[in-house]
């Protein structure tokens, strides 16, 4: 398995710590962002922390990180002109003057090929870092930079971008400038990985559109349906074909689990009581379970249950028990009376109102009867149509 400075070489290791800088997080918690990525800092942070600040990477200002205009023209630049850059910058990082005369004898130790002493060894993690030398000794690119000597090996050809179950893949070296614009939207998993999930998704508020349209420059090609759904957060719903198989109790699916016999043809288990099935398992399944004495239930046809109406949709007046009265008679003995009464008046279109009224005189109109009574609800004199009310006829 190879180590991980070739996992993650210097390159990845530069571009995540400037964008952990870019997202304002603070130097004492830079070391948790390459945790969560699984890089081990080798050497540690500062020693990044200097390099990239004599690279002119990184600034301090009111002892704040920020990172210069010049790292993204910096990523973009050929990886012989990076290492140049990082070689200089590592020889003249140290502010002691003697420091930096070490390290320049030290290259000149290792072009040369001089023996080293237990303090080069200290030092020589640097050159580690950046790739130069493995095991004491120079790498291909350590003898091309250090002795000039060699030839650099044949640069890959250009890798596309990917998405591969939900992550978006893009090799750092090759698309510079794509993830430069992407880390603004989307926090790496790993160099150059990214989680394209709802729980990785949950605290993203911008426009998903332009998360969209960078993910299709990287593909050159429209992303798939599925993940759309996600960054556009659509509602899904998942279609899966089969039998559904419910068990009247959790410790007879619990049982089965543990049948390797039975396990392989459950496709899904859908809860502590309910399997999913294929179609083409259905039938091996049934049997199995006959034999080992499982009743099947089939979806047996139920008796037709007869729903009793409990409730009403609206409230109406008492019926009265007994011999009714026709709605004029009882309306002219309140009249003489001169008492009120409850009433149900129904207008087309309208629910029915329940009225106290207190009937004064009663008129033919054309072919309506109207009684003319002071509404004692609205405390008016008003008119009803005679069949649009009802009226308890219970004397």
């Amino acid at each position: 398995m190879p180590s991980n400075l070739e996992l993650y070489p210097a390159l990845h290791i530069i571009f995540t710590l400037l964008n952990a800088i870019r997202r304002s997080i603070e130097r004492k918690n830079i070391w948790r962002e390459f945790r969560r990525q699984k890089i081990v800092l080798k050497p540690r942070l500062v020693f990044w922390l200097a390099l990239c600040k004599q690279a002119g990477l990184v600034d301090e200002y009111e002892n704040q990180l920020k990172v210069t205009r010049h790292a993204r023209a910096w990523l973009s630049k050929t990886p012989e002109a990076q290492t140049f850059h990082l070689m200089d910058a590592w020889q003249n990082a140290p502010l002691n003057y003697k420091a930096r005369q070490f390290r320049k004898k030290l290259l000149w130790k290792l072009k040369y090929e001089k023996p080293l002493v237990a303090k080069d060894l200290k030092a020589i993690n640097g050159l580690e870092a950046l790739g130069l030398v493995s095991d004491r000794q120079l790498t291909t690119w350590g003898e091309f930079f250090i002795k000039g000597e060699g030839k650099l090996p044949t640069p890959k050809p250009v890798e596309r971008c990917d998405i591969r179950e939900d992550f978006f893949i893009a090799p750092l070296p090759q698309y510079p400038d794509l993830l430069w614009e992407i880390e603004k939207h989307l926090r790496p998993a790993s160099p150059g990985t990214y989680a394209l999930t709802k729980r990785a998704l949950r605290f993203y508020a911008q426009d998903p559109q332009v998360l969209i349209e960078l993910l299709e420059k990287g593909l050159q090609a429209q992303i798939p349906d599925r993940t759309k759904a996600v960054l556009l957060k659509q509602p899904t719903i998942r279609v899966a074909q089969g039998i559904v198989l419910e068990f009247s109790d959790p410790a007879d699916l619990q049982q089965l689990r543990r049948q390797p016999a039975l396990r392989k043809y459950i496709d899904e288990f859908l809860s502590s009581q309910r399997v999913l099935v294929s179609s083409q398992n259905t039938k091996a399944l049934f049997q199995m379970l006959k034999r080992r004495g499982v009743y099947l239930n089939q979806n047996e046809e139920q008796p037709e249950v007869v729903r009793k109406r409990t409730h009403f949709p609206q409230k109406v007046l008492l019926q009265p028990v007994g011999k009714s009265v026709p709605k004029l008679e009882i309306i002219e003995k309140y009249k003489q009376w001169q008492q009120a009464l409850d009433v149900l008046y129904r207008v087309p279109g309208c629910p029915a109102e329940q009225r106290r009224i207190t009937p004064l005189s009663i008129e033919q109109r054309g072919e309506y009867t109207y009684v003319i009574a002071y509404c004692q609800t609205r405390r008016a004199q008003r008119t009803f149509r005679l069949d649009r009310m009802e009226v308890p006829g219970t004397f």
